[in-house]
């Protein structure tokens, strides 16, 4: 009984091993077969073709799968006549809300209703894989759905939509540098432009010179036979017949499968038509007649039986006239132009619903975002509470600070008056210096007693200055800055010019001299100013409202103007010394 349990748990570990390594070996092949699609779409649908879809482990798996073979068949020209496949990819990715996934999907499925001839369906799954390529940034995506779009309007009639798609288009190639789409988006716009008539032919010719020579320097030679194709037909409606034969001949020199490009020999007989040779038109025309579509058809029909009438053969012009209405009637029933605009209105109608319950959404976030606002002004409420009692006992605070500031200025007057009592000893001691120039050591005493006076001088500038009105303010106004990142005072014109005063009287009339000489901007007199104070650079910044790399760089400038030596350290420095 123990063996039999042994081999059961062994058999089921082996299985779940197995089951394991496959389902990596499956997603490894994915991978893959996505990195090629673009560069080697053969090899793409290889790997594709041989992963089993049974083996798929995953939803997810299961619609990765189904979108990257029906891309890889796509890209292979197979023709898909099966909607299935891709229906599944597109139910998996909308019901989980992939907008990147979504887009490709609606758009291969639009692919695959254009292979069944169901514009109507095609157009409508372009038209939502449109605004969701948009939504995710695919632009690639969006440039093809777009020139896939515009080629079912035409192909239908629309010339006016496919007009206004292929200029979007257009744009869109010149921003991914895609000259490919490019092309295709230039020659359509030729195309409708030579249906729209003489006055837009102008313009056609030159959207469509323009794509065959980006053609050519691609080497595009399938593109090149069509644009050399729409060129043909216009130049026969410009009665520029020459070149109406030329570009026909081009087109059919370019085709590689030259046995059944009905359209191609019928562009030539009717180049040959437009030149009066008849018999070589009629050769080319009955080579179109052999195949084709029902397009193709009438208007060979149309040209034989022309022929025939100029050639006095009535009851053949009939016969091909008859022919002429059979096929153009063929042609009519097979026209979905009413399909395409229902899917136009079933996308708008879609869109609407969606956008209803987008407004929905938005007015629940509306809602919620009500009740966090309050909140957040009731929280705002309790804050300016406490900042507003906060702001009263800083009141008191200020109070206090302004009766010992009163205190500092009644210093300040005494110490002004000592300074001016102290300047006129050291006036008269200089005057007495003068008159006794002969007698060296009573001067030299004097120097002496002038300079321990000059010290003193100095330090009582200093102290002066640290208790006065000024000074004050500027503390004030960096200690606010530190505090609360702004200040309610700055310093007026007056206590600039003030200060100007005061550095003169601290430093020998050092700002009078240096503007004298070198005339200093007003920014430059205040720079040097605050330099020649005890405050440190970084709360020079708060004073003169430049930046710390600002201020470096005007000392710099300043040191220039006035020709400081290049070894010069500080202007700090050159200033003290000057």
């Amino acid at each position: 009984m123990k063996n039999k349990t042994a081999l059961a748990l062994l058999f089921l570990i082996v299985f779940l091993l197995t089951e394991c390594s496959v389902r990596q070996e499956n997603d490894r092949r994915l991978m893959e077969a996505d990195l090629l699609m673009q560069s080697r779409p053969d090899s793409a649908l290889r790997i594709l073709q041989g992963i089993p879809m049974g083996e798929l482990a995953t939803r997810d798996d299961s619609a990765y799968y189904a979108l990257l073979l029906t891309q890889a068949r796509d890209k292979n020209f197979v023709i898909q006549k099966d909607d299935s496949l891709i229906s599944y990819a597109v139910a998996y990715y909308n019901k989980i809300g992939d907008s990147r996934m979504q887009a490709k999907a609606h758009y291969y499925r639009g692919c695959v209703y254009r292979d069944m001839n169901l514009c109507g369906k095609a157009i409508m799954e372009y038209l939502i894989a449109i605004p969701l390529a948009k939504e995710t940034g695919e632009m690639r995506l969006l440039g093809i759905a777009y020139n896939h779009t515009g080629y079912l309007y035409y192909l239908q009639g629309l010339t006016e939509e496919a007009a206004s798609i292929y200029r979007l288009n257009e744009k869109i190639a010149i921003q991914l540098k895609d000259t490919s789409l490019w092309i295709d988006a230039l020659t359509y716009q030729g195309k409708i432009n030579t249906q729209k008539g003489m006055s837009c032919y102008p313009e056609a010719e030159e959207k469509l010179l323009k794509a065959f020579d980006m053609a050519g320097l691609l080497r595009h030679k399938r593109a090149q036979a069509n644009i050399a194709a729409s060129l043909s037909s216009l130049y026969s409606y410009m009665e520029r017949k020459e070149e109406a034969v030329r570009y026909a001949k081009l087109n059919l020199l370019l085709r590689k499968d030259t046995v059944r490009c009905y359209k191609t020999f019928f562009l030539l007989g009717d180049a040959y038509f437009q030149n009066g040779k008849y018999d070589s038109a009629v050769i080319y025309l009955n080579k179109s007649l052999a195949g084709g579509g029902y397009g193709t058809k009438a208007n060979t029909c149309m040209r034989l039986a022309e022929i025939a009438r100029m050639q006095g053969e009535s009851d053949k012009a009939l016969t091909l006239m008859d022919k002429y209405a059979l096929y153009s009637d063929s042609l009519h029933a097979t026209q979905q132009s009413e399909e395409i605009l229902n899917a136009e209105k079933n996308v708008a109608k879609q869109q609407y619903m969606n956008a209803m319950q987008h407004n929905k959404e938005k007015q629940q976030k509306w809602i919620t975002a009500s009740a966090i606002l309050f909140c957040l002004v009731i929280i705002g409420c309790m804050i300016l509470y406490k900042h507003y009692k906060r702001t009263r006992c800083l009141e008191q605070k200020q109070s206090y600070l302004r009766q010992e500031q009163q205190t500092l200025q009644e210093k300040y007057r005494q110490a002004k008056k000592e300074l001016y009592n102290m300047d006129a000893i050291i006036t008269s001691l200089r005057q007495e210096i003068n008159q006794q120039q002969a007698e060296k050591e009573k001067a030299r005493q004097l120097q002496e007693e002038l300079d321990i006076l000059q010290k003193k001088r100095n330090a009582l500038v200093k102290e002066t200055f640290d208790h006065s009105k000024l000074f004050a303010k500027i503390e004030r106004i960096i200690n606010s800055y530190k505090t609360y990142d702004k200040s309610d005072e700055q310093l007026s014109e007056e206590d600039w010019e003030c200060l100007i005063v005061e550095t003169d009287v601290r430093c020998n009339s050092i700002i009078t001299r240096l503007n004298s000489q070198y005339k200093l901007s007003k920014t430059e007199i205040h720079l040097c100013c605050l330099l020649l104070t005890d405050f440190p650079i970084a709360n020079l910044v708060y004073i003169i409202q430049l930046t710390r790399n600002s201020i470096y760089r005007k000392e710099k400038e300043i040191k220039k103007k006035i020709g400081c030596p290049p070894e010069t350290g500080r202007l700090r420095d050159f200033l003290e010394n000057y």
